[in-house]
């Protein structure tokens, strides 16, 4: 079965952010299991060019279906609210 949503966090080992971001998407994992969820390093190929194209110059930047949601600090309910939204397929 293909997820509901896929949402890819853009992260750096040591960035404390996004830890705090990686609890959030774990909690939204729990609360939706088929969603997708999926963590990519900041300095990986992939994490580069997902920066470059998006103008992210540091993490982290949550991603849904392909689409940037948000970079740097980034708040929790508006990220949890179009998580679900994206989720419901809105």
């Amino acid at each position: 079965m293909s997820p509901l949503a896929e949402v890819v966090m853009v992260t750096k080992e040591g960035c404390l952010p996004c830890l705090r971001i990686k609890r959030i998407l774990g909690e939204l994992k729990a609360e939706l299991p088929e969603l997708g969820v999926r963590e990519v390093d900041f300095t990986s190929e992939e994490g580069v060019a997902l920066a470059v194209k998006n103008s992210v110059l540091y993490p982290p930047a949550v991603f849904i279906n392909g689409a940037l949601l948000a970079k740097g600090k980034i708040m929790e309910e508006p990220l949890k609210e179009a998580v679900r939204k994206a989720a419901r397929g809105e």
